[in-house]
């Protein structure tokens, strides 16, 4: 995978509900509260602090520039507001002694059982697996998130094995252009 991949530079990213748009400064209220919450957290190692928060976010938009992508904001415009509802987006993941493309997300538990996951998660996959120097997105999932699960089979990942990752056993969600490509077609 040659880096940066520059999929910051096709943004913003929308579908039918939904606006993603790089994560910035703006964003770290509605974020750090969203990291704070223990239960949106519960698969994660930990809750974050708002000071924890601002790095982690710093970090992000610090990937953007060495990577060309990174986990995005999920906005939804509705009557003239905007509704921070999460997270979603692509990293960099080194395991296994290669760089992978990381499907991660987190969304506000106000946003839950309303498919935003899904259609985010599907638009960012979506772009990447159509850029030339992608050819496979993974997810890291702890096995017993099982709506985080249920997103990855709906847009199409199989379980490719499992990795320790941040102390944690998670398993490798996969999808490859062909996969994705085989999917639209039906």
């Amino acid at each position: 995978m040659q880096l940066p991949l520059r999929l910051h530079e096709l943004l913003p990213l929308r579908t039918p509900r939904l606006r993603l748009v790089e994560l910035d400064l703006s964003h770290l209220s509605p974020l750090a509260a969203m990291l704070a919450d223990p239960v949106v957290m519960r698969y994660f190692p930990r809750v974050m602090t708002k000071a924890e928060s601002e790095q982690w976010l710093r970090r992000t938009i610090d990937r953007y520039r060495r990577h060309g992508t990174g986990l995005l904001a999920v906005l939804q415009d509705r009557d003239g507001t905007t509704a921070f509802l999460g997270d979603c987006g692509l990293q960099v993941r080194t395991f296994a002694g290669r760089a992978h493309l990381e499907l991660g997300y987190h969304f506000t538990r106000a946003a839950w059982g309303r498919g935003y996951a899904t259609e985010a998660a599907q638009a960012c996959v979506t772009l990447a697996l159509r850029h030339l120097a992608v050819s496979e997105v993974i997810a890291l999932i702890r096995p017993e998130n099982v709506p985080s699960i249920g997103v990855a089979r709906r847009i199409g990942m199989s379980r490719a094995g499992c990795v320790l990752h941040s102390g944690l056993v998670h398993d490798v969600w996969r999808l490859t252009r062909e996969a994705c490509e085989a999917l639209a077609l039906q």
